[in-house]
């Protein structure tokens, strides 16, 4: 029985520490293939624009999506030669900023070409560029087709208004349908988070006839990973439905081998989300920052697809992804106005400020099955960061407190291991008395595990409880934007690992080691179960090694987590250690003799004599 109970509990123990490596750190190479930056359909097919506008007659029936998108091509140009949805007109830039954000608009859309991060752990701007060598502009407008093909155009926009945190675009066909887009930055004592880009894209038909737009489609920006090695499920494109979020990332894209051949699968040009799809928010995401595009209006169809590299100031960029999100605007009747307003989150993914904005946009953090518990210790962290103003400190703390409600628990496992090392004299002598009958073994065993006041599986237990706050912490240290460029000890950031050496390419992380050597002292600090066989000693041995390797390269923050709770642990075993033992208490034994009736007494007993 207690063979069965250890080795479920290693099972649960490594079945956890894969899941979370699996999640947190592929080692394996990922089975990747090259692939090209193809939009939906060809840019370099030239677009044949309508001989004259004039043609176009008032009583004519709405325009169809098709005719649409020749309409609005052909105000850019009239030259065939020149792609579809590219314009001549040489580009100029708007920028805005408050405290947080720099905003560089581009008027070839009437979209936003980059946004830059004003404020870092480290001083100054931030080195992360969102958008940087982008698909397209974010908020960049496009139309649907009737054969399903998506077309960006990027029409030549004028600046109607500018001031010191709003600009709005405008472009005017000749069929009288204006486009205004307007863009607006929270400032400095505003109510709205000042990550937020307020947007509108408004359509005002001036014309003697209906429009017909089709549905509408957004460009949500792209995101390409932060670090070189950074894990490619952190980068991903996703919505919210109403109900829950999802996200695909950059794997369904570019390819994938899976884990152990789990979830393979072959490159995709674009994956394209629809058929009844309801989208209260869509996203687009790496490590540390999301880009979050929220409606009053739902859109109903989400486009994902794969940015290929490009050098950046001579410097390789990796790999992005990108999502054009589709919101139906139909029919814009003659005199008529249709608008769409945004909210266009983008920053870094801080859990309090995903928050607040409401609508479940936290769960842009994806922590995972375990969220209600990274959800309260990040809340708990919160709270002692603010009384503490370090968040390596915020751990520290974290880790002694959670240390202090499971004391009770370990300490008396810690007992019962205590007293297991005593009775593995009587043990070895069973097993040699009644090795040929294993009923009999089992039999003696637990009456000898009651009789000291054993429990078996007491080493494992404390582990295994301790088990789902490591994989909360884990979801929610591995993205927490909190933690990166702080700082602690000789810890440079918190969020990566803290390297201080590198010895022929290889990195050599020293808070791992600790962290190995410390969970080493406190196994060997542990009895070895009289139950455990060979094998089981063996794995038990290796634990820190497994852990060391899962562990090496993962963000110091946690890290800082294990090896604290190590040193704790170590603390409080040779604590139990030092103290006598506990006196055991008396253990009733089951009388097997024959039941004896007991003695009746009082008046009971003077009736019954009577009647006998």
């Amino acid at each position: 029985m207690d063979k069965k109970n250890t080795l479920l509990g290693i099972i649960f123990i490594m079945a956890g520490v894969g899941f979370m490596y699996w999640q947190g750190k592929a080692l394996e190479e990922q089975r990747r293939q090259e692939f090209l930056n193809q939009p939906l359909v060809e840019e370099t097919a030239p677009q044949t624009a309508p001989a004259d506008p004039a043609m176009v007659k008032p009583d004519q029936a709405p325009a169809t999506p098709d005719a649409m998108l020749d309409l609005i091509v052909s105000e850019v140009t009239a030259d065939e030669s020149v792609p579809v949805a590219k314009s001549s007109v040489e580009e100029s830039l708007v920028t805005l900023r408050n405290e947080f954000i720099e905003v560089e608009f581009t008027n070839l859309g009437g979209a936003i070409r980059t946004v830059s991060f004003l404020q870092s752990k480290s001083g100054g701007r931030d080195d992360y560029v969102f958008n940087q060598s982008g698909l397209h502009p974010a908020l960049s407008l496009s139309l649907a087709a009737n054969n399903g093909d998506l077309r960006e155009f990027s029409l030549p926009y004028t600046v109607e208004k500018l001031s010191d945190s709003s600009v709005t675009y405008a472009f005017a066909t000749k069929e009288g349908l204006i486009i205004r887009r307007k863009y607006t930055l929270s400032q400095t004592g505003d109510v709205e988070d000042p990550y937020i880009i307020s947007h509108s894209s408004t359509f005002e038909n001036t014309s003697a006839t209906p429009k017909a737009l089709s549905t509408l489609y957004l460009n949500l920006g792209t995101a390409r990973p932060i670090i070189q090695n950074q894990q490619p499920n952190y980068l991903n494109v996703g919505y919210f439905d109403g109900e829950k979020a999802k996200f695909t990332d950059i794997r369904k894209l570019t390819g994938s081998g899976g884990f152990l051949g789990i979830g393979a699968n072959e490159a995709q040009d674009f994956i394209k989300l629809g058929d009844d799809l309801l989208i209260e928010w869509s996203s687009v995401k790496n490590q540390f920052f999301a880009a979050v595009l929220s409606s009053e209006t739902d859109a109903e169809a989400l486009i994902i697809y794969p940015v290929e590299a490009e050098d950046v100031d001579g410097v390789p960029a990796q790999k992005g992804i990108s999502g054009t999100v589709g919101y139906s605007l139909g029919i814009v009747n003659s005199g008529a106005t249709q608008s769409l307003e945004f909210d266009y989150f983008v920053g870094p993914k801080e859990f309090k400020r995903l928050q607040a904005l409401g609508n479940r946009q936290d769960e842009v953090m994806q922590f995972g099955f375990l969220s209600f518990i990274s959800k309260l210790l990040l809340s708990f962290m919160y709270a002692i960061h603010v009384v503490v103003p370090s968040w390596g400190w915020s751990i520290v703390i974290m880790t002694i407190c959670i240390k202090l409600v499971f004391w009770p628990l370990t300490a008396k496992a810690s007992r019962s291991q205590k007293r297991m090392a005593k009775i593995q004299g009587p043990m070895a002598e069973m097993k040699e008395k009644y090795k040929d009958n294993p009923q009999r073994m089992q039999q003696e065993t637990i009456k000898l595990f009651k009789e000291h006041q054993v429990n078996p599986v007491a080493g494992c237990l404390p582990m295994i409880v301790q088990m789902p706050i490591f994989l909360g912490l884990f979801y929610m240290l591995r993205t927490a934007s909190e933690l990166r460029h702080e700082s602690f000890l000789w810890v440079a950031d918190l969020s990566q690992p803290d390297t201080i050496a590198v010895v022929a390419g290889f990195p050599i992380n020293l808070l791992p080691l600790i962290m190995g050597a410390t969970m080493f002292l406190q196994m060997s600090m542990m009895p070895t179960s009289p139950t455990a066989d060979p094998m089981q000693q063996k794995i038990f041995k290796f634990l820190p090694f497994i852990f060391l390797i899962f562990l090496y390269n993962f963000s110091s923050g946690l890290v800082v987590y294990w090896t604290v709770q190590n040193i704790l642990t170590i603390i409080q075993q040779k604590i139990i250690n030092s103290r006598p033992d506990e006196p055991l208490k008396p253990v009733a034994v089951a009388n097997n003799g024959p039941i004896k009736k007991a003695k009746a007494v009082g008046p009971m007993a003077k009736g019954k004599s009577k009647k006998k």
